[in-house]
């Protein structure tokens, strides 16, 4: 496939009524790894929205992304950085200095997003997951002379016309927040991403699949958007670290993920365009329909009955 950018900076909306004017597919990496779960499920989601209460694995991992990210604000100084140097120079250990600059319970329930204000402050985990997100950053700047991420907390927003197959030219709006970006140790760019869930080998094509979004959203942005953000570099390396489950890895970028995140976005618009989404299928390991609220709605349990 290939792809155009806009730079016109045009308005988009998400709805599955495709055809009419000015409307257009948007594509985020939630939608895109809806794919390896259920594609009908995540259609559900999107146009019959439940209200949701209280899901701890989501309120606890939005309480450890944002410790991080201040945790980073925090150290971006002169100051911080000359007293990493010093420690690093005494092949000192960095742990005791960066827990100085962890954000405590008060910090982070006033920074939560409303919806998540009213919910517990999970202490135990919450100070697990820093303690060994400090113990890892200790390790790190070891072994990167303390240096401290290029950007956080990254959004990114590009419009591109897309080629497939069948279909001639469509307009794709993509979206993505890349957690963090490092620099490599070639020069080039490290996309990173943090997890609080557990860690399987099994996970291990969907996160090389997600970076791989994440690089492809970058390499069609426009130079001077990347350089705003001070990231105008090539990916060259990728990696995840999974906080709760003692995991972490950085890799190369690998062509052969960036195709099969190509082919799996292909399908993906291919289904918006038929407005057909797939129904997970069963199998003796696993089937998603156990973990799905939209039961009632989906088409794989409808009844019928003769008039």
């Amino acid at each position: 496939m290939t792809v155009k950018i806009y730079d016109d900076g045009s308005s988009y909306a998400w709805t599955p009524e495709l055809g009419k004017k000015g409307i257009i597919i948007r594509v985020s990496k939630s939608t895109l790894t809806s794919l390896g779960w259920c594609a009908q499920q995540m259609w559900l989601q999107q146009n019959y929205p439940k209200p949701q209460g209280l899901v701890k694995h989501l309120v606890l991992g939005d309480d450890v992304h944002n410790g991080l990210d201040m945790f980073y604000q925090r150290l971006d100084n002169d100051s911080t950085r000359e007293n990493i140097s010093k420690i690093l120079e005494d092949d000192g250990n960095l742990v005791k200095y960066l827990n100085g600059f962890v954000p405590n319970q008060q910090d982070i329930i006033s920074n939560r997003r409303e919806e998540n204000k009213p919910h517990p402050f999970y202490h135990e985990d919450y100070q697990r997951n820093m303690d060994w997100l400090m113990e890892y950053e200790n390790l790190r700047m070891k072994m990167s002379k303390g240096s401290l991420p290029l950007a956080n907390e990254v959004r990114l927003e590009v419009k591109v016309d897309m080629d497939i197959e069948g279909y001639g030219t469509i307009p794709i709006q993509f979206v993505g927040i890349i957690d963090r970006i490092f620099e490599a140790v070639d020069g080039g760019l490290m996309l990173f991403e943090l997890k609080t869930g557990k860690w399987s080998n099994y996970k291990l094509a969907d996160m090389r699949k997600e970076m791989s979004y994440y690089k492809f959203l970058i390499e069609n942005c426009t130079s001077e958007y990347l350089q705003e953000r001070g990231i105008d570099r090539e990916v060259t390396y990728w990696g995840w670290r999974y906080s709760a489950a003692d995991h972490w890895t950085i890799e190369k970028a690998k062509a052969t993920s960036e195709k099969a995140m190509k082919n799996q976005l292909e399908k993906l618009i291919k289904m918006y365009l038929d407005e057909n989404f797939e129904i997970a299928k069963d199998n003796y390991k696993f089937s998603a329909c156990n973990y799905c609220d939209y039961m009632e709605l989906c088409p794989k349990y409808a009844i019928e009955v003769e008039s």
